[in-house]
């Protein structure tokens, strides 16, 4: 019976959906080696605290450049490493690091 028991919560475990890791953690392990762990990176192109956003600031052109790269730069595309969900959550993150910018607005519920 105990044998039986533990088959199935292993069972269970298995096929549990895995969570996400918060989006601080998908900066440390992805970002923050060229970004600096507080977006201060001393290279311009690669600061998030100047003001200055190349690609644009706007969360979706933000997201855009996280999950699709940037030609011509050492931004790698991460779309095939992040989910359309993390890709989201990061653009937000690191667009907080720049003061100057008004945080995007929230979605309406209905």
């Amino acid at each position: 019976m105990m044998q039986a028991l533990a088959a199935s919560l292993l069972v269970i475990a298995a096929n549990a959906p895995e969570k996400a890791p918060p989006v601080a953690e998908v900066y440390k392990t992805h970002c923050q080696s060229c970004h600096m762990a507080d977006g201060d990176s001393p290279l311009e192109p690669l600061n998030f605290v100047d003001g200055t956003w190349k690609h644009g600031s706007a969360p979706a052109k933000v997201a855009a450049i996280i999950a699709d790269g940037a030609p011509g730069t050492a931004m790698l595309p991460f779309s095939s490493k992040l989910t359309p969900a993390e890709v989201k959550a990061l653009a937000a993150y690191v667009r907080a690091f720049d003061k100057k910018l008004k945080p995007a607005p929230k979605a309406r519920k209905k």
